[in-house]
């Protein structure tokens, strides 16, 4: 076969038909075109698309569970996810809540943050507040101390102090501070004087309750009988050892009987002898109400019971070398009815203790 020279090609390309496009078939065939270009693009993108937006998910993912374990890296029970810096804090945080005793003579405020406020007409006399233990420290620190000591006969245990002001309308602050069995936390619960005394301070102090979850939490029985005790020369007595004890137990409802009370301690109590009358009021477990048990003139037509007897101003204190009591009183006590009495014994406003007895 002999090669075609390019004169020979151009002439038998010559022979082929040739076609023109119109307008319109020129249009479709690049509109096909661009249809094309723009699906092989979503193609594309298509492919790389899903790789990253699962790359996104799975880094999301991480730092979420990483987050979340961080947070919850603690001990394993601990309730607090954020550590409480105030009481007030650690109040909210701990589920408990708190009761006193109300009457007609102040009002009680609740405010949000948990405190609450004894008012007089408008004025406040005292309080409670949650705190912890820096803040209790913090707070006894700051204060005038005349008495700083733990007191027994209160449900939870208590450390009272009595702080001594130079406020215009406050002389003291009478101070408890209930340390909840439950939590970390002491109740705050402050008197102003003289609005109330140290026997009203302290009926409403003993009135305080906490709560945890709705329910009542426990602390020391307070109507435990008072223990029998033996002094130095073996005398029984009852009451609480080294403070207070009395003779002539036990009691019979209705009926008088001579009853002595011997005091014991130093100097504080010594001065706690010195504040005034005598007096002693009598609670009844199951009623709860207040009776007079001192009985005047027994024996005689003129006999009576009363809540206190008189003791001249600059009357000396007495002790008795048969027990070793720095001071003794005789009396004639009544208890109305059978069943469990606290004798809370005060001197003046000052409160020296409580007996527990069973009254047959």
């Amino acid at each position: 076969m002999n090669r075609l020279t390019n004169e020979d090609l151009m002439s038998e390309m010559k022979k082929f038909h040739k076609y023109r496009m119109d307008a319109n078939q020129k249009s479709v065939i690049l509109g096909n075109l661009a249809q094309l270009g723009t699906k092989g693009k979503r193609r594309y993108i298509s492919t790389f698309f899903k790789p990253i937006v699962s790359i996104i998910v799975l880094v999301v993912f991480l730092a979420s569970a990483s987050f979340f374990a961080l947070e919850h890296a603690k001990a394993p029970g601990s309730p607090e996810l954020i550590k409480a810096k105030t009481g007030i804090e650690l109040f909210k945080q701990s589920n408990e809540s708190f009761t006193i005793q109300k009457n007609k003579d102040f009002t009680v405020k609740e405010n949000k943050d948990g405190t609450v406020q004894f008012e007089v007409k408008g004025k406040k006399v005292g309080g409670i507040e949650p705190l912890n233990e820096d803040e209790m420290v913090k707070s006894i620190n700051q204060q005038n101390l005349m008495t700083n000591e733990e007191v027994e006969g209160y449900q939870y245990p208590v450390t009272l102090t009595l702080d001594h002001q130079k406020m215009l309308d406050v002389v003291q602050i009478l101070h408890y501070y209930f340390k909840s069995p439950e939590s970390k936390l002491n109740y705050h619960v402050y008197f102003y004087t003289p609005f109330f005394n140290e026997e009203s301070a302290d009926e409403i102090a003993r009135s305080f309750n906490i709560y945890k979850e709705g329910k009542l939490v426990k602390g020391k029985e307070e109507w435990l009988l008072s223990n029998e005790f033996s002094t130095h020369t073996f005398k029984l007595l009852t009451g609480e050892k080294d403070r207070l004890g009395i003779s002539g137990v036990p009691f019979i409802a209705g009926k008088t009987k001579v009853t002595v009370w011997h005091f014991f301690g130093g100097h504080n109590e010594i001065e706690t002898l010195n504040s005034g009358d005598f007096k002693v009021i009598a609670i009844n477990k199951e009623s709860r109400e207040k009776e007079q048990v001192l009985v005047e003139g027994a024996g005689t037509k003129n006999e009576k019971l009363v809540w206190k007897y008189e003791v001249p101003e600059n009357s000396p204190i007495a002790g008795d070398s048969d027990t070793g009591s720095i001071h003794s009183i005789r009396s004639h006590l009544n208890l109305s009815k059978p069943g469990i009495w606290r004798l809370d014994v005060y001197f003046g406003v000052k409160r020296f203790g409580s007996i527990i007895v069973d009254v047959k």
